[in-house]
């Protein structure tokens, strides 16, 4: 789980704004609808299931904030822990108390998260998929496609984010999705902030 952790943070594949020349030819107006929709979402809370690499299967809850914050406050036996403050994204293992910070820049989140979403114009869509009513955009870092691809999977009617899937460098897929979802309620601002103190033993 460690080294999931670890890979999942490292990974830099939406590190955007290169030329728009992946998104051509696709369907502007599907660019454009997620676009706005994320644009639109200020926070929302819900429960995940991840799937690891290995199969490990591990639940939790979500809270997130836009721009720059998300947590996920994994169910024993999963001691992890992880949380974006806006600029870093911390790391807990507190089954063995460590604690890591990698930019939020370099890691998947950070489409997600950012103050203003243009699929457009960011160079990094590579494909859009329609399958039953979902949508399945799937993106890359154009300047570095060799660290792994994104998969973010909408609900289509109505739009509704509610899984996204991670390949890494090593070819490794992690899937995780969301449900129980509430999208635009008070959050308490503290629930992303992360301190050494927050990694101890539960």
């Amino acid at each position: 789980m460690r080294l999931f952790l670890v890979r999942l943070a490292a990974l830099a594949v939406l590190a955007l704004g290169a030329p728009a020349a992946a998104a051509q030819g696709m369907n502007q107006g599907d660019l454009l609808r997620i676009s706005n929709y994320l644009n639109g979402l200020t926070t929302m809370t819900g429960t995940f299931v991840q799937i690891a690499p290995d199969g490990t299967l591990s639940r939790g809850t979500f809270y997130l904030r836009r721009p720059g914050r998300i947590r996920f406050d994994y169910r024993p036996p999963n001691p992890a822990l992880i949380v974006a403050d806006g600029t870093w994204v911390g790391v807990c293992d507190r089954q063995i108390e460590t604690f890591e910070r990698y930019p939020l820049g370099e890691t998947p989140l950070d489409l997600l998260l950012r103050d203003r979403v243009d699929l457009r114009d960011e160079g990094a869509v590579q494909e859009i998929a329609r399958r039953d009513n979902q949508l399945r955009v799937r993106a890359i870092d154009p300047d570095n496609p060799e660290y792994g691809s994104i998969t973010m999977v909408f609900s289509n009617l109505p739009l509704e984010l509610r899984q996204w899937v991670v390949v890494d460098a090593q070819g490794l897929t992690t899937t995780v999705a969301l449900s129980e979802t509430r999208s635009n309620v008070d959050l308490d601002p503290e629930l992303f902030v992360i301190e050494d103190e927050d990694c101890t033993s539960f």
